[in-house]
């Protein structure tokens, strides 16, 4: 029995729109930048910023702009899309801000806007490296991932260290099927971050797509080790288990997939199948 004809796994595509069922494709702010932790310092000492006196006491914008960033992290968008597009209306010269209004429209799926946010703030300041990470994510969502690719090296060429560039290059390159690349960037990204569940899953999945089975089932491993709570890792090992041959312990992946979220119908596809192998 063909399990990669009978499931529909030979396009990419459909694989593609499973990925974007977890969480590792969510386009937002990394959490460090939320919380405004100044990373690096001599980047943060070049950006003056600006303040406005109201009523005899003084108001920084880098209040304002820290409070846009909490509304985001707290995913009240509409709040923050206030805040950033107020302090731009103030003073349209302050990077952040535009880079801010550039995460909440990603997060609204306005990407084209999020788009001309991303490309001003970079106008101002282009060692805003974040700002380059969004322009990926919101080109990627507007679906060009080559156009992606663009934004994530000039991030890396301003610092090497930024887990979310490699990370989302990979998965660029892992769309536009340059698997072996891919490949390189999801290892960089584990380097600098090997505690993140959703890499490790997407390592296993391009090994998977690949036929590097054996790999694949250890990456899949590492990322459940992490948050064991994902049906769609134990979907993926039971697979990849079930093309390196290893019947049983695939159906017991997918059976946990399925403990996890009953109504996953590609699980319960390949749970029948693999049963039907076994002669259960």
């Amino acid at each position: 029995m063909n399990l990669r004809l009978n499931l529909g796994l030979a396009s990419t595509t459909t694989e593609r729109s499973s990925l974007g069922m977890t969480p590792m494709t969510m386009i937002t702010a990394p959490p460090e930048l939320l919380r405004l932790q100044p990373h690096p310092e001599r980047r943060r000492n070049r950006r003056k910023v600006a303040q406005v006196d109201q009523d005899k006491f003084v108001v920084s914008f880098e209040d304002w702009i820290r409070d846009g960033f909490h509304h985001l992290e707290g995913d009240r968008v509409e709040e923050a899309l206030t805040v950033f597009e107020g302090v731009i209306e103030a003073d349209a010269r302050i990077a952040i801000a535009w880079m801010g209004r550039g995460f909440v429209l990603n997060e609204l799926k306005r990407h084209e806007e999020a788009i001309d946010a991303f490309e001003q703030a970079l106008n101002l300041d282009k060692t805003l490296y974040y700002a380059w990470v969004g322009l990926g994510r919101a080109r990627e969502a507007k679906g060009t991932p080559e156009l992606a690719l663009y934004a994530y090296d000039p991030a890396l060429e301003i610092d090497t260290e930024i887990v979310w560039a490699w990370y989302y290059r990979g998965l660029s390159l892992m769309t536009l099927e340059e698997y072996e690349a891919a490949l390189v960037s999801l290892d960089e990204a584990l380097r600098l971050s090997p505690q993140w569940a959703s890499i490790w899953h997407c390592r296993g999945w391009l090994l998977g797509t690949i036929e590097r089975y054996g790999e694949a089932i250890v990456s899949f491993d590492e990322a459940l080790a992490l948050d064991p709570s994902d049906p769609w890792t134990w979907y993926y090992r039971g697979l990849s288990l079930a093309f390196a041959g290893e019947t049983r312990t695939a159906l017991e992946s997918v059976s946990q997939a399925l403990r996890i979220k009953p109504g996953l119908s590609r699980a319960q596809d390949l749970f029948e199948q693999l049963q039907s192998l076994l002669g259960e």
